[in-house]
């Protein structure tokens, strides 16, 4: 059976479309930033990948007398002295139960450099930066000025901190 050659035009036409489509269909890389995912006071955070230098299983800390109880002491970390700061103490949270499994977080940011000792060290994940939403207006005021966003990571909620300010209250003080 022949098939009307008005139909064959009309099919050609419409190929030659879809195809014009699709040569403008462009592939883009979305842009993605890496985070550090860690549990403290029972919650899940993360930090920028970028702020993180290295993750260490706690050492031995030196106690410094005087200074405020989340700042732990310093440690030894390849002949350079680090302090160590706790980061659900500095940050009001109940301490977690994840005592045994604690990590050290050597961050640094505005060239300032200290440990943060978190629950453990969940995953370090490439993330969209779009899927970084701004913090919920319900959030602990406690930790409020020391969240840059949320995002999501394993089917849970991620508050993501922002190390430079919590730095700026450590050169505060």
């Amino acid at each position: 059976m022949d098939v009307p050659v008005e139909s064959k035009s009309d099919e050609v036409l419409a190929q030659i479309s879809q195809r014009a489509d699709d040569a403008q269909i462009v592939d883009v890389e979305e842009e993605k930033t890496q985070i550090i995912v860690f549990t403290i006071g029972g919650g899940v955070y993360a930090i920028p990948g970028s702020d993180a230098k290295e993750v260490l299983e706690p050492g031995k800390i030196t106690r410094i007398p005087g200074c405020p109880e989340y700042l732990l002491g310093v440690i030894n970390v390849r002949g350079d002295v680090e302090s160590v700061i706790d980061l659900a103490r500095f940050l009001g949270l109940p301490q977690g139960k994840e005592t045994a499994k604690k990590q050290v977080i050597i961050a640094e940011k505005n060239g300032v450099r200290s440990g943060l000792v978190v629950g453990s060290v969940e995953d370090v994940v490439d993330v969209p930066v779009r899927a970084i939403q701004p913090s919920l207006s319900t959030l602990d005021e406690r930790i409020k000025h020391y969240v840059s966003g949320e995002t999501e990571h394993g089917g849970k909620s991620v508050t993501m901190l922002d190390v430079g300010k919590m730095f700026e209250r450590l050169a505060a003080e």
